[in-house]
């Protein structure tokens, strides 16, 4: 799965959504677990957000919730 936009490009790779946000050149990994089964529910969640509030929209609620280096 590969989107993009003006303002962002989006990624799927082993589990990980890879956002990049062109506007600052900067990536954010976000990796969404379920709590009582561990599975991955990442691109499920995404494809979700997108289908209700955009695209633009959904990338930036889910850089928030990104993993900090």
């Amino acid at each position: 799965m590969f989107m993009q936009s003006e303002a962002f490009e989006a990624d799927y790779y082993k589990g990980w959504l890879i956002l990049t946000d062109k506007t600052i050149t900067k990536n954010y990994c976000i990796q969404l677990k379920d709590t009582k089964t561990g599975r991955n529910i990442t691109r499920k969640h995404f494809k979700q957000s997108i289908d209700l509030v955009g695209f633009d929209k959904a990338c930036s609620t889910f850089k928030k919730l990104s993993v900090e280096a």
